[in-house]
């Protein structure tokens, strides 16, 4: 009976300083991502994206998963790939609608089909539906703005700036 005892608090013991804690290497790579110059590094960056998406794979009721997701969005943006941010917003307006950053993540996506993508049409489209869901919400102005000014060039932009004064 003590051998068994020995035996089972020695897995214990061995599987606790195995355990795996998904946080520990969030933080790890979040230090790593900006180099000594305040660069990031992109590699670093990636994996970090990554990590961020299977922490809330592993933990989707965690409150921390769309926290996280809002922080991979940020940093695939900054990374500049735009259908891997897509893909995250999708994730995050789908799983976690009524998190108060998501928002922000719809427009988002609508800028970055405005500016990335150069597809006014759907830009439009998810501008309009974010002054449908946030009506006065923190983007709603510049949704607005965006749908006014969809298609214009540069100079375009200035002589019309230029005119409203």
């Amino acid at each position: 009976m003590k051998r068994l005892v020995l035996i089972l608090l020695v897995a214990l013991f061995f599987v606790g300083c195995n355990s795996y804690d998904p946080t520990q290497r969030i933080e790890k790579l979040e230090k790593e991502v900006l180099s000594d110059d305040n660069a990031i590094v992109p590699e670093a960056a990636s994996e970090l994206v990554q990590a961020y998406c299977d922490f809330a794979d592993a933990n989707p009721n965690d409150e921390m998963a769309p926290e996280y997701l809002f922080k991979a969005m940020d940093v695939s943006m900054n990374l500049n790939e735009p259908q891997r941010t897509i893909s995250i917003i999708d994730r995050l307006i789908n799983d976690y609608p009524d998190y108060p950053n998501t928002q922000a993540a719809l427009f988002v996506k609508a800028f970055i089909f405005e500016t990335k993508y150069g597809n006014l049409d759907m830009a439009k489209k998810l501008y309009e539906q974010y002054l449908e869901k946030y009506p006065d919400g923190a983007f709603a102005e510049s949704c607005r703005a965006s749908i006014e000014n969809l298609g214009l060039s540069p100079e375009e932009l200035v002589k019309k700036f230029e005119a409203q004064e």
